[in-house]
């Protein structure tokens, strides 16, 4: 049945069938409401309207490498406890900035338009995902059936619907959109001679790198394509790559300039710290292509420490090797499938080295995953049992439960945020506008960073400030040390999960450093492997039974109150969902 389908979408009105049937999967998006950086970037627009400009050039920029204007942010509680103050997370996204702008505008009080708005890109970029395999089979046979198929894959594929459905990253969906869009003029110039598409291709991809930063990874086809799908002399195909080499040089020459980039935390920048960008893409690179060929989601690792981050790491490069041999035969014979494989590679090496590993991030890479899948299913069967097995298991993820899966991974972003009715229900009296609400554990940042800006939107009573002392999903260890002091040791020890994008591990906190945030001292007692810290003593201002403290931590859902123990007492509290091995 899904071959059968798959053959329709090589019909003329096949890119819409496919955009109509990814929309359709994804449509509980619509009711995934704002979450997590969502109520950040509308807290931004809010403050800044109706400054265009203002909104436009800073929505996502959350660091500039400021270390005053750090340290006041850890001060009032916005930055965790744990930030480099030094570190810099700025991103020029003016394009898809604009795209928030106009929510903002136009309906700021129904989330479930803008994620319609959201669909809206998504059905656009899977249409032209279609149209790209149908460029690059008409250009380059074999059969359209392995075109038809992979726009079926990329249709249905469940690696997309977080990023579709969360609308902080409609970024990745507008870069991806613009550079499949960019490549489809690339190729039309390049096979056809059509002059406009060059010029094309340029503003495509433009747009693309004014979305997003991780469009550059789009070259990697560009490569592939000279390398792989162009014959002649060398000089012409290298030549034709100038145009787009030329956008990126004046798109990072332009960003830089005005100040934006990554340096210090988990969004590492090739360019500013290469040796980290190579170590991150060795430790991420596998994890991130096994979120996008099998299962489980990327997202899983950043949470995982110690023996299940490695054995998630060893899983991931045992199934592409496999993979990879199973591969192997329809790649020696198809220029095609050499250039879907070579393209998927070199776009997810930029997410890979730059960022954790997130299915969120492979919108570019997906294109070539599922252009070589494709060619790989449609190749004759081989006599093999292991060949067979490894053909199955890939027909059941991908036909199998990835349309099962897509619905879910499209509301997921409410089930993993979930925070605004949890900060509207905080357990605390009508002094709290006069108190500090500590966190003292979470899943993540989030949960105490969002606090206050969540109640605001709700025309709630905000603390004076939060203070998130350790997050993460496994237990926490609690020693009341003194009248004011308590050693926190949790079991996956501290900066967990995405917490990393405020500090990354090159630039560990040692054993016996001090953070002074005026009403709090943090001392690290004890470190990991990794350079996190284990253990941390938290020195308070005043006794911890001081009425200007509210104490809570995170249960289920929701916030719960939490009262400290007595002095030399030792408490645990349970673990969310352990990660340890």
């Amino acid at each position: 049945m899904a071959f059968s389908l798959s053959k329709r979408l090589h019909a003329r009105r096949g890119p819409w069938l496919a955009a109509l049937l990814a929309v359709t999967l994804a449509l509980p998006a619509l009711a995934a409401g704002r979450q997590l950086d969502d109520d950040l970037l509308f807290a931004t627009l809010r403050a800044s309207a109706p400054a265009a400009p203002t909104a436009l050039n800073r929505l996502f920029a959350l660091m500039g490498g400021d270390a005053a204007h750090a340290q006041a942010q850890m001060n009032s509680g916005f930055y965790p406890w744990w930030t480099l103050p030094t570190a810099q997370v700025a991103f020029w996204r003016p394009a898809a900035a604009f795209t928030h702008w106009l929510d903002f505008r136009l309906w700021p009080a129904v989330p479930a338009l803008m994620h319609a708005h959201s669909l809206v890109y998504f059905a656009l970029l899977v249409a032209a995902a279609a149209g790209l395999y149908r460029t690059v089979a008409d250009q380059h046979p074999p059969a359209p059936a392995s075109a038809a198929l992979a726009a079926l894959l990329y249709a249905v594929d469940d690696a997309h619907g977080f990023g579709a459905a969360w609308l902080a990253n409609r970024n990745g969906l507008l870069a991806a959109l613009f550079a499949t869009l960019a490549l489809i003029a690339h190729l039309r110039w390049r096979r056809d001679g059509w002059r406009p598409g060059v010029w094309l291709s340029i503003a495509l991809l433009a747009l693309a790198l004014l979305s997003n930063e991780g469009a550059a990874a789009g070259l990697g086809y560009w490569l592939a394509a000279a390398v792989f799908l162009e014959t002649g002399r060398w000089t012409n195909r290298l030549r034709a790559l100038l145009p787009a080499l030329a956008v990126i040089a004046l798109w990072r020459t332009t960003y830089t300039a005005l100040g934006y980039g990554q340096w210090g935390t988990t969004y590492v920048d090739p360019a500013r710290e290469p040796l980290a960008f190579l170590s991150a893409l060795a430790r991420h690179g596998p994890v991130l292509l096994l979120g996008q060929w099998l299962l489980p989601p990327a997202e899983v690792a950043p949470f995982l420490t110690g023996a299940a981050r490695l054995g998630l790491w060893l899983f991931a490069v045992t199934a592409l090797v496999v993979l990879a041999l199973w591969l192997w035969p329809v790649v020696a014979r198809s220029a095609t499938a050499r250039f879907w494989g070579a393209g998927m590679l070199l776009a997810a090496a930029l997410p890979a080295g730059g960022a954790l590993p997130a299915n969120r991030l492979l919108f570019i890479a997906g294109l070539g995953a599922c252009g070589l899948l494709a060619e790989g299913l449609n190749a004759p069967p081989a006599p093999q049992a292991w060949r067979r097995v490894v053909r199955g298991t890939l027909l059941v993820v991908h036909l199998g439960l990835a349309p099962l899966l897509l619905p879910l991974t499209a509301f997921s972003p409410a089930l993993l945020g979930g925070l605004a009715p949890a900060a509207a229900a905080l357990p605390a009296g009508p002094e709290l506008a006069a108190q500090t609400v500590i966190v003292v554990s979470a899943p993540s940042f989030a949960h105490a960073t969002y606090l206050p800006l969540l109640r605001e939107q709700h025309g709630l009573p905000a603390p004076t400030r939060v203070r998130g002392l350790a997050t993460g999903l496994g237990a926490v260890t609690v020693t009341r040390a003194d009248a004011a002091t308590l050693t926190l040791t949790p079991a996956d020890g501290f900066i967990t999960g995405f917490d990393g994008v405020f500090r990354g591990p090159a630039h560990p906190l040692p054993v016996g450093a001090l953070i002074d945030l005026g009403d709090l001292q943090v001392t690290i007692l004890a470190q990991r492997s990794d350079g996190h810290p284990a253990a941390a003593a938290f020195r308070f201002a005043h006794a911890l039974e001081d009425p200007g403290y509210v104490w809570v931590t995170w249960q289920a859902r929701g916030y719960a109150p939490w009262t400290p123990p007595p002095i030399g007492a030792t408490t645990t509290l349970p673990a969310q969902l352990s990660s340890t091995p």
